[in-house]
């Protein structure tokens, strides 16, 4: 489990010059020209304020870190805030530092869709930090306390996320939940895969071959099976997998669409007759269990943001996994 941080088109002129040429023409109490009456779409929010939110929540982040990272509120909703939380405290029981890097954010671009292109509105932020490799997106959505950061994504230095498709006012375009779009899946339909994928620890053929086999899904499908092969006849093991955020989906400029969602997980083990203790070896699994050892039964819970790269044609990509543990039971 990976554990991050994270013009005015001529169209303008032309509009401007229909409406003087109707001012001229038409007497007192005439009607203008409906071409004359339409409105030029403005998005969710310009670049100057995605810019500021952007810088907003990048400070927002550094003080809730300085003050122990025990609350993100202030920046981000949702999961988000959970998975922020679960790490920052996670990194304090490793006795790891709670701060992330702050280097100055470089090369933003934005994807902004067109007011009521979306409920509640949104919109995608990625950029870079100087002096550092990798790509980092979020997805920004009006919440009642304003606009707060509500998924996350993260990849590597050569897997920058395709360019967004803009229509002819620079807009990006967003497809409808269940909109397939000529595409393999439409955005429900990867994150119900997904999370298929992931409890039949890639064993559905239906769902799994929607994915590349270096697919997230897939890769966590395998692992996972390989533990309950190594537990078969003392712990039996089961994984709950369920759609818990979005998901955000833009088309992309090459045809296909970027996704965003979040899922939670639940990880169970229950001891079978004469079966020995079990306890977790790798730090963030022992640090989130207290190196307790168990003899009855065990649960992880675990949530995680997912980036789909979903091609025009073929499978889909899932190269981003930004997870956090939200804690553990057990006897």
């Amino acid at each position: 489990m990976t554990i991050r941080r994270l013009t005015l088109a001529p169209l303008a002129l032309a509009l401007a010059a229909a409406s003087a040429l109707a001012s001229a023409c038409s007497g007192p109490g005439g009607e203008r020209p409906a071409a004359a009456q339409l409105a030029r779409p403005t998005g969710v929010v310009t670049v100057a304020q995605a810019k500021d939110l952007l810088k907003r929540w990048d400070a927002g982040v550094k003080r809730a870190e300085l003050a122990g990272g025990t609350d993100y509120g202030a920046v981000e909703a949702g999961l988000a805030a959970r998975i922020d939380k679960a790490n920052s405290r996670l990194r304090g029981m490793l006795g790891e530092s709670v701060r992330t890097s702050h280097a100055a954010i470089v090369k933003p671009r934005f994807a902004i869709p067109a007011k009521g292109a979306a409920n509640p509105p949104w919109f995608m932020a990625d950029f870079a930090r100087k002096g550092e490799k990798g790509w980092n997106q979020l997805i920004f959505q009006q919440t009642s306390a304003g606009w707060k950061v509500v998924a996350v994504s993260g990849t590597t230095s050569g897997a920058r996320p395709p360019v967004a498709a803009r229509d002819e006012h620079g807009l990006a375009t967003v497809p409808a939940g269940g909109e397939r779009g000529g595409l393999a899946a439409s955005p429900q339909e990867i994150v119900r895969a997904h999370a298929r994928v992931e409890a039949t620890l890639d064993q559905d053929e239906r769902a799994r071959r929607l994915f590349r086999s270096d697919a997230m899904p897939r890769r966590l499908g395998r692992a996972k099976l390989a533990l309950r092969e190594k537990a078969r006849g003392q712990w039996t093991m089961t994984r709950q997998c369920r759609p818990a955020s979005g998901p955000y989906a833009l088309k992309t400029a090459a045809g296909g669409a970027l996704v965003w969602y979040g899922v939670t997980s639940k990880e169970r083990f229950v001891a079978r007759p004469g079966a020995g203790q079990l306890s977790f070896t790798d730090r963030p699994t022992a640090a989130v269990t207290h190196g307790r050892r168990y003899t009855k039964r065990v649960t992880v819970s675990s949530a995680a943001f997912y980036l789909a790269v979903v091609p025009k044609s073929g499978p889909i990509r899932v190269p981003s996994e930004t997870a956090g543990y939200l804690g553990s039971t057990g006897s």
